[in-house]
């Protein structure tokens, strides 16, 4: 584990320039982000009214307490996994939204909540800050589900505490063994972009995505990391708490791959199909399999 941990440590080490989001000089207001292409927004809801939300309630408490050259500014130059805050606060919704590393499932358990929580480089929220950021990640999950955020039914069970469910039995039925069978490390860590193979930038777990060629670093990453494991799964809640499940995250990867903000500097590599995509697949119908014949306990994803 100590080795592990140094591991994500040494992330920015590695110098790709391609791996820089936000090298396009700031993004278009006709552009999506990442996190708002259709996969992301399967209601095809208008998702102004969370837009105004963040615009009007959440970006000035992001700036005010993530910004600078060595945390999250968009133009940052330390080792931080991502640079969620815009220089334009005209574009904050759209680059915050684009790092599934800040938002996740846009649930209660997302990074952006979650880190905060215990105090994050010694900055702390107030409660109105934290109210704020979970009020507008509440009206993210309702308009892009369809769902309501609260359940129908007294003492029922919430779209946020139905997404940790999943996660956590999904999670704690992911093993090694199928891991190395559906070559996971070596897909991810080989698949070719436009400068390279992936373990290039991301053997080290750069801008939050691990792809190295060493099963057993990249599972122990993967299987214990909240904001690692949000770039190869996320949660579908479309069909509300109860139908709540686990689907591999198709949406991260063709944002990154179509270079949608903030990712217009990554290299761009096959989008459909690939080699990773099809380990991605297999892994989690493993994974599925297992859960299915039971015996696997609940494993909480850390939050670091």
């Amino acid at each position: 584990m100590r080795n592990l941990l140094a591991l994500i440590a040494s992330v920015g080490l590695i110098g790709c320039v391609g791996d820089m989001p936000g090298g396009g000089g700031g993004t278009d207001d006709d552009e999506p982000g990442a996190g708002n292409t259709p996969g992301n927004n399967p209601a095809g809801a208008d998702l102004s009214a969370a837009k105004k939300m963040y615009d009007d309630n959440v970006h000035s408490i992001m700036a005010a307490k993530c910004s600078g050259g060595a945390c999250h500014a968009e133009d940052a130059q330390g080792s931080t996994l991502t640079r969620f805050i815009a220089k334009d606060p005209a574009n904050g919704w759209k680059m915050a939204t684009g790092y599934v590393t800040f938002v996740g499932n846009f649930t209660a358990s997302a990074p952006v909540l979650t880190k905060i929580e215990p105090g994050h480089q010694g900055k702390t929220y107030t409660a109105d800050e934290k109210t704020k950021i979970g009020a507008w990640l509440a009206k993210e999950v309702e308009l892009r589900n369809g769902q309501p955020t609260t359940p129908s039914q007294p003492g029922g069970e919430t779209l946020s505490q139905a997404a940790d469910r999943v996660m956590s039995q999904f999670a704690g039925c992911m093993k090694l063994t199928d891991f190395q069978q559906t070559n996971m490390a070596g897909a991810w860590a080989n698949l070719q972009s436009g400068e390279g193979a992936c373990k290039r930038c991301h053997a080290s777990g750069g801008e939050g995505f691990i792809a190295n060629e060493s099963a057993p670093t990249g599972f122990g990453v993967v299987s214990a990391k909240k904001m690692f494991w949000l770039q190869y799964f996320t949660v579908d809640l479309t069909q509300g708490a109860a139908g709540a499940k686990v689907k591999p995250n198709t949406v991260s990867f063709a944002g990154v791959c179509n270079r949608l903000a903030p990712h217009q500097a990554h290299p761009t590599f096959q989008c459909a199909n690939n080699a990773g995509q099809q380990a991605l697949q297999a892994f989690y119908d493993k994974t599925i399999a297992n859960i299915t014949a039971g015996g696997c306990a609940p494993k909480q994803l850390e939050n670091n």
